[in-house]
């Protein structure tokens, strides 16, 4: 019986070193964070003002970079446009003629047949004539942008969350139209503890785990890893202090989908380098 017995607690112990030296040592290389979704977002209004006229989008509509999503009515900016191109044609001629005088009375300016007065109003008319010009210029470039900027284009890649106004409303510059949403990048946000800090570095592979596909995780790498610690004291004297200092990482998802939503909850698993730096994904889920 007693035979028995300590084969059985040799089987044990023998069991028991298996698993400290293999499968917890191995578990124990990887560090276990919790964080959530987060996703770029942003208002997106016009910069002039007007009466919206047409919208294009609507909430959970996919958009890419470049396409037109409302217009504000034109009318006034087209006004001021043809209005800013016959003040630049009328700045032109006067140019033109103020250039042309002076050239045709600068001889008479150097065997002194004319005042010297006449000569610098000459040159002073010129110089006025051109500075108009280049004002009536700038004024119909600014034109030209603020008619162009009657209609809102979408800035990235990316999906609308919500429609927040409606055709014929008076909009000024800050009212805001759509908000959108990136398609990318996706990130998380999660902390990391002070003594395992010396684990983490910019680039380290990591696999993200969320409820809903718990058996399919995305591939990931730490993106930022914040130089400040947060939620602690900001003098540090003791070691039991410092074991309570976290730290913010960002963890970019590689390849996001539809499935990642803002503010969801996520598992990540970063992964300590092994002895083959190239192992790929598919070889770190199964190690």
């Amino acid at each position: 019986m007693k035979k028995k017995i300590l084969i059985l607690l040799i089987i044990l112990l023998v069991a028991f070193l298996i698993w400290f030296f293999f499968f917890k040592k191995k578990n124990d290389s990887d560090i276990i964070l919790y964080g959530n979704i987060e996703i770029r977002q942003s208002d997106l209004s016009f910069r002039v003002s007007g009466r919206l006229v047409k919208l294009y989008a609507e909430e959970g509509d996919e958009v890419g970079e470049g396409d037109l999503l409302a217009e504000i009515e034109p009318d006034t900016y087209k006004t001021a446009l043809s209005e800013a191109k016959a003040i630049l044609r009328e700045k032109r001629a006067n140019k033109y003629k103020k250039e042309e005088t002076y050239r045709l009375n600068y001889p008479l300016c150097a065997d002194f047949t004319i005042s010297k007065e006449e000569c610098l109003n000459l040159k002073r008319d010129m110089e006025f004539a051109q500075g108009e010009y280049d004002e009536a210029k700038s004024v119909l470039e600014k034109s030209l942008i603020n008619l162009d900027d009657t209609k809102l284009y979408a800035p990235y890649r990316g999906i609308i969350l919500s429609r927040i106004t409606e055709k014929g409303t008076i909009l000024d510059t800050k009212t805001p139209v759509y908000s959108i949403s990136m398609i990318e990048p996706v990130w998380v946000r999660a902390f990391i503890d002070e003594p395992k800090l010396g684990r983490v570095k910019l680039g380290q592979k990591a696999l993200v785990y969320t409820d809903s596909r718990p058996k399919d995780p995305y591939f990931a790498h730490v993106g930022f890893v914040s130089p400040v610690a947060e939620f602690t004291p900001k003098t540090v004297e003791t070691n039991t202090l410092r074991a309570d200092l976290v730290y913010r990482l960002r963890i970019i998802i590689d390849n996001p989908d539809y499935y990642l939503r803002q503010g969801m909850p996520v598992t990540i698993k970063l992964l300590e380098e092994t002895s083959d730096k190239n192992a790929s994904y598919e070889e770190k889920i199964q190690q």
